[in-house]
């Protein structure tokens, strides 16, 4: 991580997956069911026309979620996204993108929003449902 966009080192809930540092993703803003994720551009990341793969936004949107969900949960819990539909609003051709994702409602079953910019643009908006496992030696 390059720690760029962050002056401070963030705890994270888990370690820092591989698929993020693949992607780029670092969090940056961790709050009680809120998370502020960013991702760069980068021409690894595009689709034939030159424009961000809709697979990487959506996985940026879905990490930001599992940040704001595991921090309303105890940290000896897992969670897991059960549902998750996305809406591509604007294409994405440079710059970093931007997630921020709020828990809508704690529960053992948890709705969170996440709407995600970039220069200022919304891009992509998604819903998410989580779930607490109950018995994780099922994972």
């Amino acid at each position: 991580m390059n720690n760029l966009h962050r002056e401070k080192e963030i705890k994270l809930p888990f370690p820092t997956p591989p698929f993020w540092e693949l992607l780029g993703i670092e969090v940056v803003e961790i709050d009680d069911g809120y998370a502020k994720l960013v991702m760069p551009f980068h021409e690894k990341l595009t689709q034939p026309y030159g424009i961000v793969h809709g697979g990487a936004i959506f996985s940026l949107a879905d990490s930001a979620v599992a940040i704001a969900t595991t921090s309303i949960v105890e940290p000896e819990r897992k969670v897991l996204t059960i549902e998750m539909k996305i809406n591509f609003l604007a294409p994405v051709k440079d710059g970093v993108m931007e997630a921020k994702a709020r828990v809508l409602r704690k529960g053992r079953i948890i709705p969170a929003e996440v709407d995600i910019t970039n220069n200022g643009v919304l891009v992509a908006k998604a819903i998410a449902t989580y779930i607490i496992l109950r018995d994780e030696k099922k994972l």
